[in-house]
């Protein structure tokens, strides 16, 4: 179907705050940066987005359900179980890990960190049902290769795994990005306590 005038217009101003967050800092970009470089007026900025935070939180969003997508990795029975679970989290961690996901996701909590309610909502919105540990554990249990188990239960704490060990720390500053080699290091350790419960024995 054909967008509309108003969802062109949407798309334009996201993608001027996606490019100027990245390039001069959210602090540096102001609402009429933001017109301009969407070529739209401020008036219709803020139209769409209430605040500048609010953009944060949509554009937040946006990178995870797209990182989300872009891992496709397609359940092999002949594969061993390890493998592509270490490669799943792997490219989870990758996301996790990305210096402009951090920042836009520090705006975002910093603006919510005394609405705790609405933040709770707002993180709502990123489903991780349909994220690709959820597919795959869904995928592996009907193959009889893990045990039947709460798909919800086991992807949280997969995404426990990694959001505990490098998204918060990173995101409060209490630790430095980390290398390939660790992220490698950490998906094949995650994968294997995951699977030391779960695995169904054969």
């Amino acid at each position: 179907m054909k967008k509309t005038r108003s969802e062109l217009k949407r798309e334009a101003i996201l993608a001027a705050a996606k490019q100027s967050f990245l390039e001069f800092g959210v602090k540096n970009t102001s609402m009429d940066k933001l017109a301009s470089l969407a070529n739209v007026s401020k008036r219709t900025v803020y139209n769409h987005f209430s605040s500048k935070e609010a953009l944060v939180i949509e554009l937040v969003g946006i990178m995870w359900r797209e990182a989300v997508q872009e891992i496709d990795l397609v359940y092999q029975p002949d594969t061993p179980l390890d493998l592509q679970l270490e490669k799943i989290l792997l490219a989870e961690i990758e996301v996790s890990c990305a210096p402009d996901y951090i920042e836009l996701a520090r705006v975002a909590i910093g603006h919510y960190f005394y609405s705790p309610e609405e933040l709770q909502l707002q993180v709502a919105k990123f489903s991780k049902e349909d994220s690709a540990i959820a597919i795959w554990a869904r995928q592996a249990m009907a193959d009889a290769k893990l045990k039947e188990c709460d798909v919800s239960l086991f992807t949280e704490q997969a995404y426990a795994l990694i959001k505990g060990y490098y998204f918060w720390p990173l995101l409060v500053g209490m630790r430095g990005f980390p290398t390939q080699e660790e992220k490698c290091l950490h998906a094949q350790r995650s994968a294997e306590l995951l699977l030391s419960h779960y695995k169904l024995a054969l």
